[in-house]
């Protein structure tokens, strides 16, 4: 759950940048390049609200369920109102889980066997990385649903044990005399 809300966070927080932008005027001059590529397609990244990682992040919103944009809506309310060190502490735990992300990948091309290379690679990663998302999901899901009659039943056994007028007492513990063993 931790790293679900980590993760929407650090995404708030991508997009939070990317609408930043939005506010502030268009220049009357040609768009200026970022110094540096695109990490995609290896072209240079136009800043601004025409740019193409505004229109990524516009795409994905408008992808998103209403209450997928409500949620995050509400992730991204949460980061925004977070301390530089709060925030900070986040991006630490998500470049934790990358690195892990990263090392369980790994490990699954050795246990695979196979050899790949380049392009083939990333994909198997990329593959594997959301099946692994899809499956803590999905666990995820199934222990709540296991942990909510239970937590019901423990509620209503404190309500029970809370719940009356006398006092509770705990009567002290007295050693039992050890049995000694018979030769």
């Amino acid at each position: 759950m931790r790293i679900g809300v980590a993760a929407a966070l650090a995404f708030a927080a991508a997009v939070g940048t990317a609408l930043a932008q939005t506010a502030t005027p268009e220049p009357a001059t040609p768009k200026k390049e970022a110094k540096g590529a695109n990490w995609l397609a290896g072209q240079p990244v136009q800043v601004g609200p025409k740019g193409p990682a505004y229109e990524n992040v516009r795409k994905a919103l408008d992808a998103l369920t209403p209450e997928q944009r409500k949620r995050f809506q509400e992730n991204f309310m949460r980061w925004a109102n977070l301390s530089p060190e709060e925030k900070k502490a986040l991006r630490d735990r998500e470049e934790v889980r990358k690195k892990m992300v990263e090392q369980e990948s790994e490990a699954a091309i050795q246990e695979s066997g196979l050899q790949l290379d380049g392009e083939r690679r990333e994909q198997f990663i990329k593959r594997y990385s959301e099946g692994r998302r899809l499956i803590e999901e999905q666990l995820r899901k199934e222990m709540n649903e296991k942990r909510k009659p239970l937590v019901h039943e423990l509620v209503g056994r404190l309500r029970n044990e809370f719940g009356s007028e006398a006092p509770l007492t705990v009567a002290p513990q007295t050693a039992s005399p050890t049995p000694t063993a018979k030769p």
